[in-house]
């Protein structure tokens, strides 16, 4: 393995041997065909990434691809990042787009206002706080899952302790009409459900406050349940 203080790339360059870079900065358009091993990368132009990536810190502002995985004690995605490996980062925060094939791991996931996350595999976290757009064909499993946004998302399956779903209009984007949903799901289980503009089919809680534009398909329940003016709950049960 080639050892480096630094690199940076300003033009088109493929780096074909496996490297421990300290300080990594992609300006131009770079591939990686072996293992890259770093304290900190930043990517402004374009980076493909073959094998596996491991860094304290990763930083995408331009795009990059990695075929592989990605173990990182923070990653930052404000451009476009693709992975098709599995993903583990202690904090995974995304103004821009991040799209994985596998799963996502992480203690926190933050995806700010225009940030978009598309998880094929699903997500398991500490935490997971969405002011934007969260697409997951798996399930997303968590102990606070919290959505404040007007941005429409879909995930498959939730398990949670606590999970809020709460409307924030932004002035750039239309008000939200009769009929639409901040997050569509087949399946929440949680402890604790505050939902506004949530379509579901099946609701598991101890207790649940349903607020306006919800659609429930059953809802059951172990406590109390509260049921807004207008919200639609087709089967409700007490466990």
């Amino acid at each position: 393995m080639e050892s480096f203080n630094g690199i940076v790339i300003e033009d088109d360059q493929t780096v074909d041997q496996q490297v421990d870079v300290k300080n990594l900065q992609v300006y131009g358009n770079a591939v990686f065909r072996e293992d890259v091993e770093a304290d900190e990368i930043e990517i402004f132009g374009s980076a493909r990434f073959r094998n596996f990536v491991s860094c304290d810190r990763l930083s995408v502002y331009g795009e990059s691809v990695m075929l592989g995985g990605l173990l990182s004690e923070t990653l930052r995605a404000d451009g476009t990042l693709n992975i098709s490996g599995k993903s583990r980062s202690e904090i995974a925060v995304v103004e821009g787009t991040l799209c994985i094939q596998e799963k996502l791991t992480s203690s926190r996931v933050i995806v700010r206002t225009r940030g978009r996350i598309e998880a094929s595999r699903g997500i398991r976290s500490g935490h997971v706080t969405v002011s934007g757009t969260l697409i997951s064909g798996g399930s997303v499993r968590c102990d606070e899952f919290e959505i404040v946004t007007c941005e429409r998302s879909e995930i498959a399956r939730i398990y949670a302790s606590d999970a809020q779903v709460k409307y924030k209009p932004r002035g750039d984007v239309p008000g939200i009409e009769a009929g639409q949903y901040l997050l569509s799901s087949y399946y929440i289980e949680a402890q604790t459900a505050e939902l506004e503009y949530t379509a579901v089919d099946v609701l598991e809680c101890d207790s649940a406050v349903i607020g306006p534009g919800c659609r429930v398909g059953e809802l059951s329940y172990r406590d109390e349940v509260e049921i807004a003016p207008g919200a639609a709950v087709e089967r409700l049960y007490k466990i």
